[in-house]
């Protein structure tokens, strides 16, 4: 049967172990990858066939506890099929819990690479090897949370990914004009709707363009329509406010022009670390509605988390082929 992989992926995951599956295959693996929700659009953007295994299942009450249930037995399903060698996962997200259950239950050898040491997936204890960015103080944490002994790697791959396609010009998706020399604000997890229209109140003299994601933008706000290639549309902004997690901020210090980071909900968050050693300034709420978030923005230096993301790549693929 020879070398198999097989990964389940959404977006910011997909993004992350992209430049993995490249260099398995390079080396003679097949790589099974499938898209979960908009996971799917990213790989086609990539010019790979990406069945898609399941869907997003946030927002929907019990209904969506019965759906899961129904989309892990359709992925163990393609699993026991596919008979990888590996399974493949990266993120807090349905997909790598559907992942990481079904590799347990058929006992097949997984590999976890995190992206949220402060609100992991609680599917990773069951995961054979999980690999933390960055430094042991997450790792602990890491730890301490769900009881997994992690290792640590030097950044994402998702810089590096960052660094072969859109830094050398080669942005995959659409990236709409109306993007240009804009005020682009990523609404993230980390912010309610009210802070969110608050932050937006906030912003509203510089006619901001946003882009919601899990938050909605009132009706008065330009919106970004469609899934547009989000770090393609950052590098042509003005400036980005963005209160994602950990993928759009590797994604802003990487790529963008100036980048400010506002939280409301997770005081303490990896994203938060990053920014800063990034140079970006992190604002609450409270403090990005009483000051010019736009005037306190800098220019990122993500540099080092492309270094880090080359180095994390060869160490991942070391734990795969273990």
């Amino acid at each position: 049967m020879g070398r198999r992989a097989f990964s389940l992926v959404e977006p910011s995951p997909a993004k992350n172990l992209l430049p993995v599956f490249e260099r398995l295959e390079r080396e003679g693996w097949d790589v099974r990858v499938y898209g979960h929700g908009r996971g799917a659009e990213v790989l086609r953007w990539e010019g790979r066939d990406a069945p898609t295994l399941g869907r997003s299942r946030r927002g929907e009450g019990w209904r969506g506890y019965l759906g899961f249930a129904v989309d892990l037995a359709r992925v163990a399903a393609r699993m026991a099929r596919d008979r990888p060698s590996v399974v493949l996962s990266s993120g807090n997200t349905g997909d790598a819990r559907k992942s990481l259950l079904a590799a347990a239950a058929l006992r097949v050898r997984s590999v976890h690479v995190e992206m949220d040491v402060y609100n992991p997936v609680e599917a990773v204890r069951f995961a054979s090897r999980v690999l933390v960015p960055f430094s042991r103080e997450f790792a602990r944490r890491l730890r301490r949370r769900v009881r997994v002994e992690p290792e640590v790697i030097p950044g994402p791959p998702l810089a590096q990914y960052l660094a072969e396609r859109h830094l050398r010009g080669r942005v995959p998706g659409p990236v709409p004009r109306e993007c240009e020399g804009r005020v682009l604000v990523c609404l993230g997890g980390d912010v309610t709707t009210r802070g969110a229209r608050r932050l937006l109140e906030r912003l509203s003299e510089h006619e901001p363009l946003v882009v919601p994601f899990r938050v909605d933008a009132p009706s008065w706000c330009d919106r970004v329509e469609g899934f547009v290639d989000l770090p393609g549309a950052m590098m042509v902004a003005d400036v980005v406010v963005f209160s994602g997690g950990f993928g759009v901020t590797i994604e802003a210090c990487v790529v963008g022009r100036r980048a400010v980071k506002v939280w409301e909900r997770h005081p303490r968050h990896l994203s938060h670390w990053i920014a800063r050693e990034s140079g970006v300034p992190v604002l609450s709420l409270e403090e990005a509605v009483e000051v010019d978030p736009v005037s306190v923005a800098e220019r990122p230096e993500g540099r080092w988390l492309v270094r880090g993301g080359e180095e994390a790549v060869d160490r991942i693929l070391a734990e795969v082929e273990r």
